[in-house]
């Protein structure tokens, strides 16, 4: 497909055509006119259309779908982890005298943290 811009010549002489002719051309001079317009942004919306369907297909690839659902299940067995030590700690910071329940959830959540990063530092290294 050529190149559908409209130069600045061609807008001056469709002006100078629609100001010459009589009353019964002028209508099809403004059509002319709008035809190629409508040309040239349907050309601009084709290639940006274009060029966004390589980043759809991607977002529907099975590899990363399958990818994505591993990863949203080890985030939630994580959060299931979490509330469970976090139960446990405050329960046993309960028990023992000296111990403070805060004290019991920033060891628990520390360990856990560090069992994240870990667990994101090997699958980012995949």
């Amino acid at each position: 497909m050529g190149d559908p811009t409209l130069s600045p010549d061609e807008i001056r002489a469709a002006a100078a055509v629609h100001d010459e002719l009589g009353p019964e051309y002028r209508d099809a001079v403004v059509e002319s006119f709008l035809a190629k317009i409508d040309k040239q942004v349907a050309a601009r919306i084709d290639a940006q259309l274009g060029a966004a369907r390589p980043a759809r297909d991607r977002a529907h690839d099975p590899a990363l779908m399958e990818k994505r659902r591993s990863q949203l299940g080890a985030v939630a067995v994580g959060s299931v982890i979490t509330a469970a030590a976090s139960g446990a700690a405050v329960a046993w910071s309960d028990h023992y005298p000296g111990s403070s329940p805060a004290k019991a959830l920033l060891f628990v959540w520390t360990v856990l943290a560090v069992a994240y990063v870990v667990y994101a530092w090997r699958v980012r290294r995949r």
